[in-house]
């Protein structure tokens, strides 16, 4: 039988957020008004010459205001966010989804290419920030919620990842082996063999 856990981190404390979002929106539709109103105004009839009329200042609000609400439409989704972890058979798949509706994969990571790993707090979670060169990707939502770290390499790139797991999934992952041995360091900074961070 395969071992398959999913879990969805969600932000516990969501309301500022939410009025963000509602803000954002708010913001979208008057700056796609005022470029809108803009558009109709860049081309009209001279009263004086009774000729055709360009407006460069009626193109530059419409860029302005379009591109504004362009902007904030792509970047709405990122005040609700939710990660998603799914662990199949010794692999890690996390995402992140933005507002229930675009899915961003961000990385499968097989536990057997794992260096380090461990809660996100002590000696051994200190060391991995500090290793030289190493690129940490915080992909959780809640900081006060149980947080786990996973270091390794991919294409000679050191990666350190954050994320936000349950016990049973914790469980699971260090069940059957899944880990080399020694990799798992408690907040203590011993790893379940008995050696410590040095």
């Amino acid at each position: 039988m395969d071992d398959f856990l999913e879990i969805i981190a969600v932000r516990r404390k969501q309301g500022l957020f939410t009025a963000l979002y509602y803000l954002c929106w708010l913001l979208i539709i008057v700056f796609a008004l005022i470029a809108a109103i803009s558009l109709s105004s860049i081309v009209g009839m001279n009263p004086e010459t009774g000729g055709i009329m360009f407006s460069w200042q009626s193109l530059l609000l419409t860029l302005v205001f379009g591109g504004a609400a362009f902007l904030l439409w792509r970047s709405s989704d990122n005040c609700r966010v939710e990660y998603d972890y799914t662990f199949t058979n010794g692999n890690l798949d996390v995402s992140r989804v933005l507002n229930n509706k675009r899915r961003k994969y961000l990385t499968a990571l097989e536990m057997k290419d794992v260096i380090r790993c461990g809660p996100a707090a002590g000696p051994a979670f200190a060391k991995t920030l500090n290793e030289q060169g190493a690129k940490r990707h915080n992909w959780f939502v809640n900081r006060d919620a149980k947080l786990y770290y996973f270091y390794f390499q991919r294409k000679g790139v050191k990666h350190v990842i954050v994320v936000e797991l349950t016990d049973e999934m914790v469980a699971m992952i260090r069940s059957k082996n899944y880990l080399p041995r020694g990799v798992w360091y408690d907040a203590d900074g011993n790893s379940s063999y008995g050696a410590s961070i040095s």
